[in-house]
């Protein structure tokens, strides 16, 4: 079980406390090509699945430091990003829809709840827009729902693409339990945040 692995569990419990005393609440993109402009070939490749975990798992991680309003167009990009790595390679073409699912599910939510009060915050090369805050607790349930269903295409792959589809899987639940912490009182997402950078490598 890799460490990742065992941080998601970890979160979940955390999330689980952390509900329970609360009083159960909470409940510039890369070039497209064969896998995203990299120079790789089609097929699976460690390279490729390497590419897409890692723009999850950085990805996520940039978000986390943003206002809760504007988390979501963050997320929103970091699918777009992830999925442009796979674009176009056949081989990847059930974790492309996993993916694109996500991005999808999240740029219509975004869309549809902007906040014209609120300019975009720029992180890096990259703008992101605020929702309304009302619309927050929505947004994360349907965000949510569309991971739970990305991880059921990929670990659903046939049996020859379990190796590199798990990984990602993992990284989209991953996604997921940093999105629970993400809505959590400021206490525990510091919390979440800091164990997540001290216990897993960049």
């Amino acid at each position: 079980m890799s460490t990742r692995t065992l941080l998601a569990g970890f979160l979940s419990l955390i999330l689980a406390c952390t509900s329970a005393y609360a009083g159960g609440g909470g409940g510039g993109e890369g070039s497209q090509g064969a896998i995203g402009g990299s120079g790789q070939s089609s097929g699976l490749n460690s390279k490729a699945t390497k590419a897409v975990v890692t723009t999850l798992t950085r990805g996520f991680d940039r978000c986390g430091t943003l206002p809760r309003e504007y988390k979501f167009d963050c997320f929103r990009q970091t699918y777009k990003l992830a999925a442009q790595k796979l674009n176009g390679n056949q081989a990847y073409a059930e974790a492309y829809k996993a993916l694109t699912l996500v991005e999808d599910t999240l740029t219509k939510a975004v869309n549809q709840n902007l906040d014209p009060s609120q300019s975009p915050r720029r992180k890096g090369l990259n703008f992101y827009r605020a929702v309304k805050p009302a619309a927050v607790p929505q947004i994360k349930r349907q965000a949510e729902r569309s991971m739970r269903q990305a991880e059921t295409i990929l670990l659903r792959s046939p049996a020859n693409k379990q190796v590199h589809y798990a990984r990602i899987a993992e990284a989209v639940n991953s996604n997921k339990v940093l999105l629970r912490s993400a809505m959590l009182p400021g206490a525990a997402i510091r919390f979440a945040w800091h164990f997540l950078k001290m216990a897993v490598p960049a």
